[in-house]
């Protein structure tokens, strides 16, 4: 097969979609069995060679200031398709990228699937209706961008997916020819062994102290605005180090507020997987706040570092924390529950818990993930192949591996 992902939602730098494009150019190309492409923004267009895969970069603007760019025009895509003529082209983002891959492949049995990497409604529309319109419009808005998920998903020919819970949202919206994709962790390189004394150390996190670390974009999607309300109702400098990682919009509210608590550390940009690894391991408790992450990536390789991980109680990160079972998740909007979540976390014993935690990622591995995709890559194929959109509609709610 030849694979081509196109994708909106992704950003050299940095994220969780990166993560995963990366993981499978590594897979595909070690393999051989399959050819495999990536079309995304860039702010260098230009076709290169990464990880021994092809990588368009197609000509974008900036998204505001996410530190995100985005595509906007079809020319690059029917290029990089005219060139490496897919077999199945993977869409993943749900910005502008749907139609205009509908209108570069036209009539042509190329099979489409959709990668629901980003719970739009959730994560944008729903929190900035309810804080700017009256609740009657804002869940007025919010349906209305549900429906506009199943008009979007429903053109491709299959949707992905990380999570059950998610995909759960996807079957009451409508959609039906759903395929459950969840996504993996090295854990030779996200592994206990990397803890670091000395990490721990520049951070004034010694055999004392607890490091609990946040390492996100600074965005509320991510918790980071929880956090920090969350933060004087569990704050004893005596015993704990709060570490913050990570860029983004709310970069001067997280300076205010470290400002205000100078014992709080920031942690500037960690270069590469192995930088990540040491900080995930050296840190007692992980915290991946994001209330509505499609999977929680972060979070599965902080479990696979053996570090305590705490989860909040919607969507990915509720099915995270259930396969974890180590911690309860916290109440998403509370402040109180999260600071008592991070004091149950503080309590736990590593030793007791590392073991388990990576025990349940290493099930999860990349190997495994691609796999998967291939095997529904060929079903959904073949059911274009043949003209059969309906052999893709599963007896129960969704396609399991």
């Amino acid at each position: 097969m030849r694979i081509l992902d196109v994708n909106n939602s992704y950003s050299p730098v940095g994220g969780g979609i990166r993560v995963y494009e990366h993981r499978k150019m590594d897979h595909f190309s070690r393999t051989g069995e399959h050819s495999f492409a990536l079309a995304a923004p860039h702010i260098d267009p230009g076709k290169v060679s990464l990880s021994g895969a092809t990588v368009y970069h197609c000509d974008s603007v900036p998204l505001l200031d996410s530190g995100y760019r985005v595509s906007l025009s079809s020319g690059p895509f029917l290029s990089a398709i005219n060139d490496f003529r897919p077999d199945i082209v993977e869409i993943g983002s749900p910005w502008v990228l749907p139609s205009i891959v509908r209108r570069v492949i036209g009539s042509d049995s190329i099979a489409t699937v959709g990668f629901f990497h980003t719970n739009y409604p959730e994560s944008y529309i729903r929190p900035l209706a309810e804080r700017l319109l009256p609740p009657g419009v804002a869940r007025f808005l919010f349906d209305l961008s549900v429906r506009s998920v199943y008009r979007t998903y429903s053109r491709m020919d299959a949707v992905f997916c990380a999570s059950r819970k998610l995909l759960d949202g996807l079957h009451r919206a409508g959609l039906r020819r759903l395929f459950h994709t969840p996504l993996g962790v090295d854990a030779e390189v996200f592994a206990p062994s990397r803890r670091s004394q000395a990490f721990r150390a520049g951070l004034g996190a010694g055999d004392s102290r607890k490091l609990v670390l946040y390492l996100a974009r600074l965005h509320s999607e991510k918790g980071i605005d929880l956090l920090m309300e969350a933060y004087p109702l569990f704050r004893d400098p005596s015993s704990i180090v709060l570490a913050i990682g990570g860029h983004g919009p709310a970069e001067g509210r997280v300076r205010e507020f470290t400002a205000r608590y100078p014992e709080v550390r920031r942690i500037g940009y960690l270069d590469g997987r192995h930088a990540m690894a040491e900080a995930m391991a050296s840190s007692d408790v992980f915290l991946s706040l994001g209330p509505f992450e499609t999977f929680g990536l972060a979070g599965l390789e902080a479990m696979a570092s053996g570090t305590s991980t705490l989860f909040p109680d919607i969507g990915a990160g509720a099915e995270m924390a259930a396969l974890a079972g180590v911690l309860p998740p916290y109440e998403h909007r509370s402040a109180e529950s999260l600071s008592d979540g991070i004091k149950r976390a503080i309590a736990l014993d590593r030793e007791q818990t590392s073991q388990e935690l990576r025990d349940c990622a290493k099930g999860m591995d990349w190997t495994t993930v691609f796999r998967r995709e291939e095997k529904f890559y060929r079903i959904v194929l073949d059911a274009v192949q043949r003209n059969a959109l309906d052999a893709l509609i599963p007896t129960e709610r969704w396609w399991e591996y």
